[in-house]
């Protein structure tokens, strides 16, 4: 985390040509909202309206290439803005984990693994048979590595409950929101690929595999053993069914509830979900 940078600095960084005069001399401390930033903030914009950017009171603003000069502003042009933002503020101005950190309510059970440089909330839960890799994040009152709900009718009609065998596998580099549960396969593992992140109030179900840089939005469940590969994104309030195939890179829209498998580059809508394409 660094306490001061200059906006030459910023621009080397992203590799792109600094605009505005007196944009060398900008020394920025920190970063803020285009509306709520002040004059050593760095802020982004996702519009080309001048006038937007002229309202502002952010030393330095990332913003799209169609924006025109502003008269004073020192400015930054890129194709994608957000992602710029996110890159310098990751980069300077956000602290630094250098070795893991296990909040003091947090409970980790002896057999549970956890990597290096990672960040385990408030009223966390990891099981005996976790084991999470270097640099994730879980937020605060998640649990990972309880049994799933798994169960078989008796006769008379009882469920009764399964043995959970499994394993919870959490990869490299993931960040798991608060409030979520991640289940104990029943054999074998449940896994979150590499660099996947999860909102808050998420339930990922026994024996599920999801790939790497996949991203799920809140209020989402994912039923046992289905596989959802890389890439996919899901929004909020998604019911994905079980023992279903989520190609690589496919979306699923907000509020679907997914009952077939889904391939790979589609997005799939509504209830139940079908292809955009199909709804036309």
């Amino acid at each position: 985390m660094t306490a001061e940078l200059r906006a030459a600095h910023v621009a080397w960084f992203l590799g792109k040509p600094l605009a505005g005069r007196g944009g060398t001399d900008v020394w920025l401390t920190g970063v803020d909202s285009l509306d709520g930033a002040t004059r050593t903030d760095l802020a982004f914009s996702v519009y080309d309206d001048p006038e937007r950017i002229e309202a502002s009171d952010a030393g330095l603003i990332i913003c799209p290439e169609t924006t025109p000069d502003v008269p004073g502003r020192p400015l930054i042009r890129t194709a994608d803005p957000k992602l710029a933002f996110v890159r310098v503020a990751r980069e300077f101005f956000a602290r630094s984990i250098d070795e893991t950190e296990i909040h003091p309510t947090a409970v980790v059970e002896d057999g549970a693994e956890v990597g290096e440089r990672c960040r385990i909330g408030a009223h966390v839960y990891v099981g005996d048979a976790v084991t999470i890799g270097d640099d994730c994040r879980i937020h605060a009152g998640t649990v990972v590595g309880e049994a799933g709900f798994g169960f078989a009718r008796d006769r008379t009609g009882r469920p009764l409950r399964q043995v959970h065998d499994g394993e919870v596998v959490i990869e490299d580099g993931v960040e798991i929101g608060a409030n979520c549960s991640i289940d104990r396969a029943v054999f074998g593992e449940t896994v979150v690929g590499e660099g996947s992140v999860l909102s808050g109030g998420i339930h990922i179900a026994h024996q599920v595999k999801i790939g790497e840089n996949v991203s799920i939005a809140y209020g989402s469940g994912v039923s046992g053993s289905t596989e959802i590969g890389d890439g996919v994104v899901v929004h909020p309030h998604v019911s994905v069914a079980g023992h279903l195939t989520v190609g690589d890179g496919a979306e699923l829209g907000i509020g679907s509830t997914v009952l077939d498998d889904v391939p790979p580059d589609t997005t799939v809508v509504g209830t139940p979900a079908r292809p955009i394409s199909e709804r036309r």
